[in-house]
């Protein structure tokens, strides 16, 4: 008797825009803000294809490393340091097209302040299909 086994569905490349609604930093406590940064999020359809994050000017803002997809989510992704003071990232888009990205920094919290902070940005927001 032949058993036959659906094979997960294969990722595809994704093309979406995506408008970074609120801002968030966070130590001991956090501190919130709304925002209306756009971006273009570029993906290979591969496991471990690159996940890119872009302003409207062109500018590279993130990059990831796409992950094995996951129930419910249409995309998560994780990466290292991209410059000085900066730990690991990781970005997820649900299937419903809302999204998640956080981001691990050393920063000092106040232009006063020369004591530097770990601090968790999270950014929040929602995508849309690329037309």
């Amino acid at each position: 008797m032949a058993v036959f086994l659906a094979a997960p569905a294969a990722a595809a490349p994704l093309a979406l825009d995506c408008t970074a609604q609120r801002a968030c930093v966070a130590d001991l406590d956090a501190a919130c803000e709304t925002i209306g940064i756009i971006y273009a999020l570029d993906v290979g359809a591969d496991e471990g294809d690159k996940v890119v994050l872009t302003t409207g000017e062109g500018e590279r803002f993130y990059e990831f490393r796409r992950l094995a997809g996951a129930e419910g989510v249409l995309l998560q992704a994780a990466g290292g340091a991209l410059e000085p003071g900066q730990g690991a990232g990781a970005m997820t888009v649900f299937d419903d097209l809302r999204f998640v990205l956080s981001r691990h920094n050393r920063i000092a919290l106040s232009e006063e302040d020369d004591d530097l902070r770990a601090v968790s940005i999270s950014i929040h927001g929602t995508c849309a299909a690329r037309q």
